[in-house]
């Protein structure tokens, strides 16, 4: 597989847990509107997908 597709894989995988920790963040600590604990557990799909595919999809690529 083309290694810059696979660089630009890993840098979005790594950007998306960076969006994740940056939302749980401001969740916690500004006035939000809404259930916090379900906000939290929703933007939690960003650092599980991520884990995810370095776990199992990375070896279905390589």
């Amino acid at each position: 597989m083309n290694p810059i597709l696979v660089i630009s894989i890993i840098a979005l995988s790594f950007w998306s847990l960076f969006i994740t920790f940056k939302a749980i963040y401001l969740i916690l600590t500004k006035e939000f509107k809404g259930n916090k604990t379900t906000w939290i557990l929703i933007t939690m799909v960003g650092i599980i997908g991520p884990i995810l595919w370095i776990i199992k999809g990375k070896k279905l690529i390589c």
